[in-house]
């Protein structure tokens, strides 16, 4: 009877293990059931993946494969015409990064510029298309919305270049200030003091593009039963924008402030196109208008410093997921309700 019960343990651990190598064989013959059945789906549907591969190869290659290869590269020294490459991986750049005055200061920057941009690429827009919409003669509203859709036909550098002329000391701007008898000769954009605020004015009135048809497209969807009901309940105009069309617009609105974050950290177009004419001071472009997509730029085609590049690109990618992440989280039009 004690050597049955010594014995007892033992047969139970062997038949733990028998169960064990039970479970994992089961677990890999459904595997391999699994896999064959995917491996037929695929090969019954390989003329649609086929068709599909060049595609995804080049998205592989050309959206995928350099944001990786750029955040790998960020902890190394890589630089141009370096006679021996340095990759060796460390944090070094990430530590000099915030250490980089420069670069700190571009953030700043950056939200100077951006923040009331963004205000005004979203509410400027919406204010259009509120008036827009109550426009009673169809013919009209139609012309409008025309009108609001040719300033595409000009490219943006075009635009810019343009407002360089305005700018000028013997520009448009002093002159129309000149008008009024304001005794003016400023160089807008090479005044450290004036430089911002002229970017931000640039593309006045901020209605040309599709910014404005979207939030018509928003209006328009919203049943024109509900309107009625809420004017018979006694609803002044600006309670059915409050009330009805802004809760209606919140996934327009969700959508101009999510790329509208996205284009303030990587937009540096404005700094290229400036340093390009030639009309603006290098002094002002590298402290007073230097934003992290710029300072990026310079640092991997100017300096040749691709190592750190790399670094401020991936810190750029960090703050625009989590930006993205927050946003989404905030304005989620299904719930948002105003009062």
């Amino acid at each position: 009877m004690t050597e049955q019960n010594s014995n007892l343990p033992v047969q139970q651990a062997e038949d733990g293990a028998a169960g064990a190598a039970a479970a994992a064989a089961q677990g890999r013959s459904g595997f391999k059931n699994k896999a064959k059945i995917l491996a037929g789906k695929i090969w019954k549907a390989r003329m649609a993946y086929l068709f599909l591969a060049p595609l995804m190869i080049g998205v592989l290659c050309f959206c995928y494969y350099p944001p990786i290869l750029a955040i790998v590269r960020s902890f190394t020294g890589w630089q141009i015409g370096a006679s021996s490459p340095n990759y060796t991986y460390s944090f070094d750049n990430y530590i000099r990064l915030f250490q980089d005055s420069v670069f700190l200061d571009s953030i700043w920057n950056m939200l100077y510029i951006n923040i009331p941009k963004l205000i005004i690429g979203i509410v400027v827009p919406l204010i259009f298309a509120e008036m827009l919409f109550w426009v009673k003669r169809k013919k009209l509203s139609a012309v409008y919305r025309v009108m609001v859709l040719l300033p595409i036909i000009t490219p943006g550098v075009i635009g810019t270049y343009l407002w360089t002329y305005i700018y000028r000391t013997d520009g448009l701007l002093n002159g129309l200030l000149g008008l009024f008898g304001a005794d003016v000769n400023i160089s807008w954009l090479n005044n450290a003091a004036t430089v911002i605020p002229a970017i931000i004015f640039m593309g006045f009135p901020w209605i040309g593009g599709t910014s404005v048809l979207i939030y018509m497209s928003g209006l328009m969807s919203i049943p024109v039963e509900v309107g009625e009901a809420a004017k018979l309940d006694g609803a002044r105009t600006m309670r059915v924008i409050w009330s009805l069309h802004l809760p209606s617009l919140m996934g327009q609105i969700r959508y101009f402030l999510v790329f509208g974050l996205i284009g303030a950290f990587q937009d540096y177009g404005i700094q290229v196109v400036l340093s390009g004419a030639g009309t603006v001071q290098r002094d002002i472009i590298n402290s007073a208008i230097m934003v992290p997509g710029y300072y990026m730029y310079t640092q991997a085609f100017s300096e040749g410093n691709l190592g750190y590049a790399c670094a401020i690109g991936t810190i750029i990618f960090l703050f625009v997921m989590i930006i993205t992440a927050i946003t989404f989280k905030v304005f989620n039009a299904q719930k948002f309700e105003l009062d």
